[in-house]
Protein backbone atom coordinates (compact mmCIF):
# COMPACT_ATOMS: atom_id res chain seq x y z
CA UNK A 1 0.00 0.00 0.00
CA UNK A 2 1.30 3.46 -0.85
CA UNK A 3 2.69 5.53 1.98
CA UNK A 4 0.92 8.68 3.20
CA UNK A 5 3.83 10.74 1.89
CA UNK A 6 3.13 10.01 -1.78
CA UNK A 7 3.51 12.88 -4.24
CA UNK A 8 0.48 15.13 -4.74
CA UNK A 9 -2.05 13.73 -7.16
CA UNK A 10 -2.33 15.37 -10.54
CA UNK A 11 -5.56 16.24 -12.36
CA UNK A 12 -6.63 14.22 -15.41
CA UNK A 13 -4.86 15.17 -18.67
CA UNK A 14 -7.92 17.04 -19.94
CA UNK A 15 -7.58 19.57 -17.11
CA UNK A 16 -11.08 18.83 -15.78
CA UNK A 17 -11.28 17.27 -12.29
CA UNK A 18 -12.66 13.77 -11.99
CA UNK A 19 -16.44 13.79 -12.22
CA UNK A 20 -16.62 17.27 -13.72
CA UNK A 21 -18.38 16.66 -17.02
CA UNK A 22 -21.62 18.59 -17.59
CA UNK A 23 -23.59 15.44 -16.81
CA UNK A 24 -21.86 14.64 -13.53
CA UNK A 25 -23.98 14.55 -10.41
CA UNK A 26 -22.41 16.52 -7.60
CA UNK A 27 -22.83 16.54 -3.88
CA UNK A 28 -24.52 19.83 -3.25
CA UNK A 29 -28.02 18.44 -3.67
CA UNK A 30 -29.54 17.29 -0.40
CA UNK A 31 -29.07 13.49 -0.24
CA UNK A 32 -31.61 11.33 1.58
CA UNK A 33 -30.97 11.58 5.32
CA UNK A 34 -30.60 8.17 7.00
CA UNK A 35 -32.51 7.53 10.21
CA UNK A 36 -30.64 9.05 13.12
CA UNK A 37 -28.51 11.39 10.99
CA UNK A 38 -28.38 15.10 11.78
CA UNK A 39 -26.74 16.03 8.43
CA UNK A 40 -25.36 14.24 5.39
CA UNK A 41 -23.63 14.88 2.07
CA UNK A 42 -22.79 12.71 -0.91
CA UNK A 43 -20.89 12.81 -4.20
CA UNK A 44 -20.65 10.25 -6.95
CA UNK A 45 -17.78 8.68 -5.01
CA UNK A 46 -18.49 8.92 -1.29
CA UNK A 47 -20.97 9.73 1.43
CA UNK A 48 -20.65 11.56 4.74
CA UNK A 49 -23.21 11.18 7.50
CA UNK A 50 -23.20 13.17 10.71
CA UNK A 51 -24.97 11.26 13.45
CA UNK A 52 -25.46 12.21 17.11
CA UNK A 53 -22.50 10.05 18.08
CA UNK A 54 -20.07 11.21 15.36
CA UNK A 55 -19.22 11.24 11.65
CA UNK A 56 -19.62 8.18 9.40
CA UNK A 57 -18.02 7.88 5.93
CA UNK A 58 -18.12 5.38 3.08
CA UNK A 59 -17.15 5.09 -0.59
CA UNK A 60 -14.07 5.23 -2.78
CA UNK A 61 -13.26 6.79 -6.18
CA UNK A 62 -12.55 5.97 -9.81
CA UNK A 63 -8.80 6.58 -9.43
CA UNK A 64 -6.75 3.38 -9.31
CA UNK A 65 -3.12 2.58 -8.53
CA UNK A 66 -1.84 -1.01 -8.52
CA UNK A 67 -5.29 -2.40 -7.85
CA UNK A 68 -6.14 0.05 -5.08
CA UNK A 69 -8.53 2.98 -5.20
CA UNK A 70 -8.25 6.53 -3.93
CA UNK A 71 -9.82 6.91 -0.47
CA UNK A 72 -8.14 9.99 1.04
CA UNK A 73 -11.41 11.95 0.80
CA UNK A 74 -12.90 9.57 3.39
CA UNK A 75 -10.53 10.98 6.01
CA UNK A 76 -9.64 7.60 7.47
CA UNK A 77 -5.86 8.03 7.18
CA UNK A 78 -5.19 6.20 3.92
CA UNK A 79 -4.59 7.65 0.45
CA UNK A 80 -4.96 4.39 -1.48
CA UNK A 81 -6.83 1.36 -0.19
CA UNK A 82 -9.95 -0.73 -0.51
CA UNK A 83 -13.41 0.79 -0.97
CA UNK A 84 -15.26 1.36 2.29
CA UNK A 85 -18.67 -0.21 1.77
CA UNK A 86 -20.19 0.28 5.20
CA UNK A 87 -20.46 3.59 7.08
CA UNK A 88 -17.29 3.83 9.15
CA UNK A 89 -16.66 6.16 12.11
CA UNK A 90 -14.34 9.08 11.47
CA UNK A 91 -12.48 9.76 14.68
CA UNK A 92 -10.49 13.02 14.58
CA UNK A 93 -9.46 14.67 17.86
CA UNK A 94 -10.97 18.11 18.26
CA UNK A 95 -13.47 17.77 15.40
CA UNK A 96 -17.12 18.22 16.39
CA UNK A 97 -18.83 18.32 13.01
CA UNK A 98 -22.30 19.72 12.48
CA UNK A 99 -22.39 19.84 8.65
CA UNK A 100 -20.58 18.29 5.69
CA UNK A 101 -20.01 18.87 1.99
CA UNK A 102 -18.67 16.29 -0.46
CA UNK A 103 -16.73 17.23 -3.58
CA UNK A 104 -15.65 14.82 -6.26
CA UNK A 105 -12.47 13.86 -4.37
CA UNK A 106 -12.51 16.09 -1.30
CA UNK A 107 -14.58 16.52 1.84
CA UNK A 108 -15.42 19.54 3.98
CA UNK A 109 -16.64 19.39 7.57
CA UNK A 110 -18.06 22.34 9.51
CA UNK A 111 -17.28 22.34 13.21
CA UNK A 112 -19.69 23.63 15.83
CA UNK A 113 -17.30 26.50 16.55
CA UNK A 114 -17.51 27.70 12.93
CA UNK A 115 -14.20 26.22 11.76
CA UNK A 116 -13.88 24.26 8.50
CA UNK A 117 -11.91 21.04 8.20
CA UNK A 118 -10.95 19.34 4.92
CA UNK A 119 -9.38 16.20 3.51
CA UNK A 120 -8.90 14.44 0.19
CA UNK A 121 -7.18 15.28 -3.10
CA UNK A 122 -5.55 18.69 -3.03
CA UNK A 123 -4.84 19.45 -6.68
CA UNK A 124 -6.00 22.94 -7.63
CA UNK A 125 -6.38 23.75 -3.92
CA UNK A 126 -9.91 22.71 -2.84
CA UNK A 127 -8.66 21.75 0.63
CA UNK A 128 -7.64 25.34 1.39
CA UNK A 129 -4.35 24.54 3.11
CA UNK A 130 -2.18 26.68 0.80
CA UNK A 131 -0.82 23.85 -1.34
CA UNK A 132 -1.93 20.94 -3.52
CA UNK A 133 -0.97 18.14 -1.17
CA UNK A 134 -3.24 15.18 -0.57
CA UNK A 135 -4.57 15.12 3.01
CA UNK A 136 -5.92 11.74 4.25
CA UNK A 137 -7.10 12.94 7.68
CA UNK A 138 -9.34 16.02 8.13
CA UNK A 139 -7.28 19.09 8.92
CA UNK A 140 -8.58 22.43 10.16
CA UNK A 141 -8.20 25.24 7.60
CA UNK A 142 -6.11 27.58 9.72
CA UNK A 143 -6.21 30.55 7.33
CA UNK A 144 -10.02 30.74 7.50
CA UNK A 145 -10.09 32.84 10.65
CA UNK A 146 -13.80 33.73 10.57
CA UNK A 147 -16.83 31.87 11.87
CA UNK A 148 -18.50 29.91 9.07
CA UNK A 149 -22.20 29.09 9.05
CA UNK A 150 -22.48 26.94 5.90
CA UNK A 151 -20.25 25.17 3.36
CA UNK A 152 -20.49 23.79 -0.17
CA UNK A 153 -18.19 21.69 -2.33
CA UNK A 154 -17.99 21.49 -6.12
CA UNK A 155 -15.94 19.06 -8.16
CA UNK A 156 -12.70 20.70 -7.04
CA UNK A 157 -13.67 24.00 -5.43
CA UNK A 158 -15.04 24.99 -2.04
CA UNK A 159 -17.28 27.70 -0.64
CA UNK A 160 -17.80 28.98 2.89
CA UNK A 161 -20.52 31.41 3.95
CA UNK A 162 -19.51 33.29 7.07
CA UNK A 163 -21.75 34.38 9.91
CA UNK A 164 -21.48 38.00 8.77
CA UNK A 165 -22.68 37.16 5.26
CA UNK A 166 -19.28 37.22 3.58
CA UNK A 167 -18.27 34.41 1.23
CA UNK A 168 -14.88 32.76 0.89
CA UNK A 169 -14.02 30.61 -2.14
CA UNK A 170 -10.98 28.52 -3.02
CA UNK A 171 -9.82 25.68 -5.26
CA UNK A 172 -10.18 25.11 -9.00
CA UNK A 173 -11.19 28.30 -10.79
CA UNK A 174 -10.85 27.71 -14.54
CA UNK A 175 -14.44 28.71 -15.30
CA UNK A 176 -14.74 31.58 -12.85
CA UNK A 177 -16.64 29.48 -10.30
CA UNK A 178 -14.75 31.09 -7.41
CA UNK A 179 -16.24 34.49 -8.21
CA UNK A 180 -12.92 36.32 -7.88
CA UNK A 181 -13.10 37.80 -11.39
CA UNK A 182 -10.50 35.52 -12.97
CA UNK A 183 -9.75 31.90 -13.84
CA UNK A 184 -6.84 31.15 -11.53
CA UNK A 185 -7.02 28.42 -8.95
CA UNK A 186 -6.75 29.62 -5.35
CA UNK A 187 -4.98 27.47 -2.76
CA UNK A 188 -6.31 29.19 0.38
CA UNK A 189 -9.71 30.69 1.24
CA UNK A 190 -10.16 34.13 -0.32
CA UNK A 191 -13.05 36.48 0.25
CA UNK A 192 -15.34 37.06 -2.73
CA UNK A 193 -15.18 40.84 -2.93
CA UNK A 194 -18.32 41.09 -5.06
CA UNK A 195 -20.37 39.93 -2.07
CA UNK A 196 -20.18 42.90 0.26
CA UNK A 197 -22.66 45.03 2.23
CA UNK A 198 -25.50 45.52 1.75
CA UNK A 199 -25.39 42.11 0.02
CA UNK A 200 -25.27 39.31 2.61
CA UNK A 201 -25.09 35.63 1.70
CA UNK A 202 -26.87 33.03 3.81
CA UNK A 203 -26.34 29.82 1.80
CA UNK A 204 -24.12 28.46 -0.98
CA UNK A 205 -24.35 25.59 -3.43
CA UNK A 206 -21.74 24.32 -5.89
CA UNK A 207 -21.99 22.30 -9.08
CA UNK A 208 -19.09 20.84 -11.00
CA UNK A 209 -17.82 24.23 -12.17
CA UNK A 210 -20.31 26.82 -10.97
CA UNK A 211 -21.40 28.38 -7.70
CA UNK A 212 -24.70 29.70 -6.36
CA UNK A 213 -25.30 32.09 -3.48
CA UNK A 214 -28.58 32.80 -1.71
CA UNK A 215 -28.67 36.27 -0.17
CA UNK A 216 -30.63 37.53 2.81
CA UNK A 217 -32.86 39.68 0.59
CA UNK A 218 -33.96 36.58 -1.34
CA UNK A 219 -31.79 37.25 -4.39
CA UNK A 220 -29.70 34.54 -6.04
CA UNK A 221 -26.19 35.06 -7.42
CA UNK A 222 -24.28 32.72 -9.72
CA UNK A 223 -20.88 32.44 -11.37
CA UNK A 224 -18.95 29.80 -13.27
CA UNK A 225 -19.14 27.68 -16.40
CA UNK A 226 -21.17 29.08 -19.29
CA UNK A 227 -23.36 25.98 -19.63
CA UNK A 228 -24.52 26.37 -16.04
CA UNK A 229 -25.02 30.15 -16.21
CA UNK A 230 -26.37 30.41 -19.76
CA UNK A 231 -30.00 31.08 -18.88
CA UNK A 232 -30.98 34.71 -18.39
CA UNK A 233 -33.52 33.53 -15.80
CA UNK A 234 -34.61 30.34 -14.10
CA UNK A 235 -36.88 27.76 -15.71
CA UNK A 236 -39.94 26.46 -13.89
CA UNK A 237 -40.32 22.73 -13.25
CA UNK A 238 -43.15 22.20 -15.71
CA UNK A 239 -41.58 24.07 -18.61
CA UNK A 240 -40.67 22.12 -21.71
CA UNK A 241 -37.05 21.10 -21.94
CA UNK A 242 -34.95 23.19 -24.26
CA UNK A 243 -32.20 21.86 -26.42
CA UNK A 244 -28.69 22.65 -25.28
CA UNK A 245 -27.21 25.65 -26.99
CA UNK A 246 -23.68 26.07 -28.19
CA UNK A 247 -22.96 22.39 -28.87
CA UNK A 248 -20.98 23.32 -31.99
CA UNK A 249 -19.03 26.09 -30.28
CA UNK A 250 -15.33 25.74 -29.69
CA UNK A 251 -13.72 25.81 -26.27
CA UNK A 252 -12.65 29.45 -26.64
CA UNK A 253 -16.21 30.55 -27.40
CA UNK A 254 -17.60 28.65 -24.42
CA UNK A 255 -14.93 30.02 -22.08
CA UNK A 256 -15.72 33.55 -23.25
CA UNK A 257 -19.26 33.15 -21.90
CA UNK A 258 -18.20 31.97 -18.46
CA UNK A 259 -19.35 34.20 -15.60
CA UNK A 260 -16.30 35.26 -13.59
CA UNK A 261 -18.01 37.48 -11.01
CA UNK A 262 -21.29 36.63 -9.23
CA UNK A 263 -24.32 38.03 -11.04
CA UNK A 264 -27.99 37.97 -10.20
CA UNK A 265 -30.39 35.28 -11.43
CA UNK A 266 -34.03 36.29 -11.82
CA UNK A 267 -36.30 33.82 -10.04
CA UNK A 268 -39.22 36.15 -9.22
CA UNK A 269 -41.90 35.71 -8.00
CA UNK A 270 -40.34 32.76 -6.18
CA UNK A 271 -39.16 33.47 -2.64
CA UNK A 272 -36.12 31.21 -2.48
CA UNK A 273 -35.43 29.24 0.69
CA UNK A 274 -32.76 26.82 -0.58
CA UNK A 275 -30.39 26.37 -3.53
CA UNK A 276 -29.09 23.15 -5.06
CA UNK A 277 -26.62 22.39 -7.85
CA UNK A 278 -25.70 19.24 -9.76
CA UNK A 279 -23.28 19.03 -12.67
CA UNK A 280 -24.14 22.12 -14.71
CA UNK A 281 -27.69 22.33 -13.35
CA UNK A 282 -29.10 24.68 -10.74
CA UNK A 283 -32.29 24.66 -8.72
CA UNK A 284 -33.94 27.23 -6.48
CA UNK A 285 -36.54 25.91 -4.05
CA UNK A 286 -39.19 28.28 -2.78
CA UNK A 287 -41.74 28.21 -0.02
CA UNK A 288 -44.26 25.42 -0.46
CA UNK A 289 -41.80 23.29 -2.46
CA UNK A 290 -42.10 25.23 -5.71
CA UNK A 291 -38.91 25.00 -7.78
CA UNK A 292 -37.19 26.82 -10.63
CA UNK A 293 -34.42 25.10 -12.56
CA UNK A 294 -31.89 26.34 -15.08
CA UNK A 295 -28.62 25.28 -16.70
CA UNK A 296 -28.14 21.69 -17.88
CA UNK A 297 -29.94 18.80 -16.17
CA UNK A 298 -29.35 15.23 -17.30
CA UNK A 299 -31.73 12.32 -17.02
CA UNK A 300 -31.35 10.65 -13.64
CA UNK A 301 -29.91 13.64 -11.79
CA UNK A 302 -31.78 14.63 -8.67
CA UNK A 303 -33.75 17.73 -9.46
CA UNK A 304 -34.17 16.83 -13.13
CA UNK A 305 -37.60 15.90 -14.45
CA UNK A 306 -38.71 12.82 -12.58
CA UNK A 307 -35.64 12.95 -10.35
CA UNK A 308 -37.05 14.71 -7.33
Amino acid sequence: MASLSIAPLKPPPEGEPLGCSPSSTMDTLRPPKPAGATACAASAHHAIRIAPDGVLVSGSSALHEEGEVFVAHLGLGEVWGAPVASPTPLNVPGLRATAAAAGSLHSLLLDRDGAVWSCGAGWEGPLGHGDEATVPVPRRISSLAVAVQSIAAGAAHSLAVCSGGQVHAWGWGRHGQLGHGGRSSVLSPRRVEAVSPPTRAIQAAAGCAHSLLLCSDGSVLQCGRAAACAAAGAKQDDDDDEEDEGEDEGEDERLARDVLTPRRVEVAPLRVVRLSASGDGSSAEGEGGRCFRWGVWREGEAGARGGR
